[in-house]
Formats: structure tokens, C-alpha cells, sequence
């Protein structure tokens, strides 16, 4: 099986879940899930070559997590795509704004220029709205954030996992021409760099930080050799490993 493609859970079942564990929350009269379990927080992040499959072992992940919790408990949740519409919906920032953030690279002088004449938040300001909705759904708890430089963001919050999956370059191409149906490997080497280079000057262009610093992450997966099944069964390894060594209550 391709582990570029996306996992059996379609677009409308994640927004099923997000819609739930918002309910959840709301059903906890809105304190978070760190002010009920003290530093007992737990969340996941996922930072991943272009070309891996961050949103199967999200999903995946997610699938083992929630088989066996209480009923009426928050269910553990991925934020990926879904994070831009809880961006755009909690802000009213335009989705357009806010996914184009990647190709936004403005001087800061043009870019507070440009607000001042449109009237639009410059890229900085929904940056930073990005960054609060990403702190403030890892602060609730049991969610785990696919990109989106979330382990940077949320790196000062305590009883997170932060993981970032990587692969040979020649591997990944393979990945993405199978997937996206590109004839020439030599394009699909392309749009990986490209893919690459682009979410690395997000971070560097808003966070000032090196997105592949190996400092950044707890573990360092290859799925090339280990696959989805292998990585999450580590991952669940790794939270449990935590878990223990720091002394915190689980959640799952």
C-alpha cells in the first residue's frame, strides 16, 4: 500500500471529530484539559518531509488512542487542514490569507504598507493568529497537529510529543510521482524540493528557526524503513515512555 495516500478517514469524518471535541470542551465549561490534570496535558506533533505520510499516522494514531477511552471523555483529535478553518473561524481571517501565508514572503515595510491601503492583517499578524489557535487546541489537550511549524509553537507547553518523519530524497520522489500520477520523476524531484524548501522558510521566515534541527523533536522517525504501523506503535511507545518519567496522569 502507497503510504503517501490518505488514510480511510475522509474530510467529513474529520470534521466530525473536531466538531466533538469542541462539544467536549464546551461540555467542561470551557476550562482546559491542563487546568483538570494539572501538567497532565498530552498532545502530538508531526512535522514531516514532503512526501511522508504525516496525515496516515495522524489518523492512525488517533484511531489506537481513542479504542479504548471512557465514554464521554474528549476524544483525541488531528488538526491538519481542519486547523485553517478553525484559524479562519475564531479570526474571520479570509482562507485565502491564511493558506497563502507560505507564498507570503513581504518585506515587513511593503507588508505594512499593503495592510494600511487594503485594510487586510499583514502576514505577521496571521501568523500569530495561526500560532494562538495552534497553543490554545494543544493547550486543551488530546489533539495532535499535523505541520504548520506546531513544534516550535508549542514547545515551551509542557506534556507534549513532538515527531518529525523523514525519508530518503530518491524514496519520497517515488512517494509523490505515484501519487500525484506524475509521469518524469524529474518533475516529481522538483515539486518535493520545492515542497521542502517552502515549508522550510515558513519557520524560518516567521519563527527565525531551522525547521530540520533534530533539538526541535523528541523522535526522529525514517518511514521508509519502518512504515506507518511501525511509526505509530513507537510513537505510542514514546508517550508511554514519557509518561512514566515525568510522573504525569495519562489521559489516554
Amino acid at each position: 500500500m502507497n503510504d503517501l495516500h490518505v488514510s480511510k478517514l475522509t474530510s467529513k469524518n474529520r470534521l466530525k471529530q473536531v466538531e466533538e471535541q469542541f462539544r467536549s470542551w464546551e461540555l467542561a465549561d470551557g476550562k482546559s484539559l491542563v487546568s483538570r490534570t494539572a501538567k497532565g496535558t498530552r498532545f502530538v506533533t508531526i512535522s514531516r518531509e514532503y512526501g511522508c505520510a504525516g496525515f496516515r499516522i495522524g489518523d492512525t494514531l488517533t484511531e489506537v488512542l481513542n479504542s479504548d477511552l471512557p465514554p464521554g471523555q474528549p476524544k483525541w483529535t488531528v488538526y491538519d487542514r481542519k486547523l485553517v478553518d478553525e484559524v479562519c473561524h475564531c479570526h474571520s481571517l479570509s482562507r485565502v490569507l491564511v493558506e497563502s501565508l507560505d507564498e507570503q514572503r513581504k518585506y515587513p515595510f511593503s507588508d505594512y504598507i499593503t495592510g494600511l491601503f487594503t485594510g487586510e492583517p499583514s502576514t505577521i499578524q496571521i501568523f500569530k493568529k495561526c500560532a494562538e489557535s495552534i497553543f490554545q487546541l494543544a493547550s486543551n489537550g488530546r489533539v495532535i497537529l499535523i505541520g504548520r511549524a506546531s513544534a516550535l509553537i508549542t514547545s515551551k507547553l509542557t506534556g507534549g510529543l513532538h515527531v518529525r518523519i523523514i525519508a530518503s530524497l530518491e524514496w519520497r520522489v517515488k512517494q509523490v510521482a505515484a501519487f500525484e500520477n506524475i509521469s518524469r520523476l524529474e518533475d516529481a524531484r522538483k515539486l518535493v524540493e520545492k515542497m521542502d524548501k517552502e515549508r522550510g522558510k515558513y519557520a524560518k521566515d516567521f519563527l527565525g528557526k531551522n525547521l530540520k534541527d533534530p533539538a526541535h523533536y523528541d523522535l526522529i522517525f525514517n518511514q521508509q524503513t519502518l512504515g506507518v504501523e511501525g511509526i505509530v506503535q513507537l510513537i505510542l511507545q514514546a508517550m508511554a515512555v514519557k509518561q512514566s518519567s515525568t510522573g504525569q496522569t495519562a489521559l489516554r
